[in-house]
């Protein structure tokens, strides 16, 4: 993987983890524009966890590619 692809993967994944302590914050970005699916639970061991992002209550936005 390229740097500067692991540099935007750590950015997202510390926007996820902000978003899920502070959940009342607002951001641009729902699952549905990282071509996300909403899970309940857990996400699949190919999928990347970015907190609930637009899911419902109780759901992850689980991304298994961006593109």
């Amino acid at each position: 993987m390229k740097p500067q692809s692991i540099l935007v993967l750590l950015v997202l994944a510390v926007l996820a983890l902000h978003c899920k302590e502070n959940e009342a914050a607002s951001f641009p970005w729902t699952c549905a524009s990282l071509s996300g699916v909403c899970r309940q639970g857990v996400c699949l061991p190919s999928e990347l966890y970015f907190g609930s992002l637009g899911c419902g209550k109780g759901f992850l936005c689980c991304v298994s590619h961006f593109g």
